[in-house]
């Protein structure tokens, strides 16, 4: 039984790997809600290493689909949808960048305002709006691709 398992194999990766940014974008989410009310280090470190985690994930979705995209034309679903998804996948990795950045200037400004500790809640405020941004548009390419997986109810 065991030499078998040696025997498989995983010819596309992408169905797997596309979970992680998926999976991480949206725990960001919950740890950018908690910092946004307990303006805790450990927290903003949390969101941090999340969208960092999502943004890898993204990226290797992105690469891991192009050979995914290959040996799928022909199928009309995917024909149909697969550039949308392309597109928001991408824009998506984008967003969680963005993300990154802002949530990065936020500690740089929080460190600068010595007269408060932390970050400043309407900074905390922004950065968490595009870390929900970016679980958005990582949500919204995961619902195209199901789509193009599983089809549409009629």
């Amino acid at each position: 039984m065991f030499d078998q398992l040696a025997d498989f194999t995983i010819p596309l990766w992408h169905p797997i790997v596309v979970h992680f940014p998926i999976a991480l974008s949206l725990v960001a989410v919950v740890a950018g809600g908690i910092w946004l009310f307990r303006n805790k280090l450990r927290w903003w470190r949390t969101v941090l290493f999340l969208e960092a985690g999502a943004f890898i994930g993204a990226f290797a979705a992105l690469r891991t689909g192009e050979s995914m995209e290959d040996q799928s034309e022909g199928v009309a679903m995917v024909d149909r949808f697969v550039e949308w998804h392309e597109t928001m996948g991408e824009r998506a990795m984008w967003a969680l960048g963005v993300a990154i950045a802002v949530l990065i200037l936020t500690r740089w400004v929080g460190m600068r305002e010595t007269a408060h500790a932390g970050v400043r809640l309407r900074w905390r405020l922004a950065a968490f709006l595009f870390v929900l941004l970016a679980a958005i548009l990582v949500g919204l390419t995961g619902h195209i691709g199901g789509i193009m997986t599983w089809g549409v109810p009629a």
